[in-house]
């Protein structure tokens, strides 16, 4: 069971043009289209704050819990898209609403248990929400937001017996790209990739790839190289951390590329340097 308020998946321009756009064609690709053209358009002309808005993005606000009825508070920030509360409850009817009531109005979702589902809501600010049940439930907050990430370098980053094995600065490739990725050997051994100062063109459904091309100027010489992704990329502006998996070793990595799937190009890469 799954249930949505149609009104709060109305969401800016910008972010709809991202998602109808995908990840877009590559310049110059000849006969192939490009519908990320009037995007890379829009940001060259838009304002410094526009500029500084990166792709939508869910950051969890809150994990709430109990047994039957329950009253819990939440606050979603005033420029935040939009929220969703995705639940799982046990035991007979299930019901959650918001005061102050939304203009399309509450509940937000409801169902019988077990189940699960999830509702979306566009209001800001201080909120309650008010769940109706028989058993025990779960439900988890979160919010889209636009600006920039800022994640603190990993505690083991700085700890005794860390140290810094490579870095590079990003560059273009198919789309614009900067700032540093700073590869990092934590006490364990174990690797991480720290992003710094980083951006690069807004869109959906980029990824991060560990890349063995020594310096990629194009699509194809990174297809052309073994690569291991890592994760979805968290946010196409800002500071960003990323534990590699186990088994990669610092020599097997000469570059750090962003990737889009859907389109299969290169956006930007950045050629580490020991």
């Amino acid at each position: 069971m799954k249930t949505r308020r149609l009104g709060a998946l109305a969401t800016s321009a910008a972010a709809a043009a991202l998602v109808a756009a995908g990840c877009g064609g590559g310049e110059g690709a000849g006969e192939r289209s490009d519908p990320f053209e009037a995007v890379e358009q829009n940001e060259r002309a838009s304002s410094e704050r526009a500029r500084a808005e990166a792709s939508p993005r869910w950051e969890p606000v809150a994990t709430l819990s109990g047994s039957g009825d329950a009253t819990k508070g939440i606050r979603i920030d005033p420029d935040a898209v939009q929220w969703r509360v995705r639940w799982r409850c046990t035991k007979g009817g299930f019901e959650v609403s918001q005061t102050p009531a939304p203009d399309e109005g509450n509940p937000l979702g409801a169902g019988r248990c077990p189940d699960a589902g999830e509702a979306e809501a566009i209001d800001t600010g201080e909120l309650q929400l008010a769940v109706r049940t028989e058993g025990r439930w779960r439900a988890v907050v979160e919010q889209q937001v636009t600006d920039p990430i800022a994640e603190p370098p990993l505690a083991k980053m700085e700890a005794e017996g860390a140290e810094v094995v490579a870095r590079g600065s990003f560059y273009p490739i198919e789309r614009r790209g900067r700032g540093k990725a700073v590869l990092h050997e934590l006490p364990s051994g174990r690797l991480a990739l720290r992003l710094e100062g980083f951006a690069t063109s807004n869109n959906i459904d980029l990824f991060v790839w560990l890349s063995k091309a020594r310096r990629p100027r194009t699509t194809q010489q990174v297809l052309r190289s073994d690569h291991t992704e890592v994760a979805l990329l968290k946010s196409t502006i800002g500071d960003q951390n990323y534990l590699l998996p186990e088994n990669v070793t610092a020599k097997s990595i000469r570059s750090i590329v962003i990737w889009c799937e859907p389109i299969r190009i290169a956006y930007t890469a950045a050629s580490l340097r020991r």
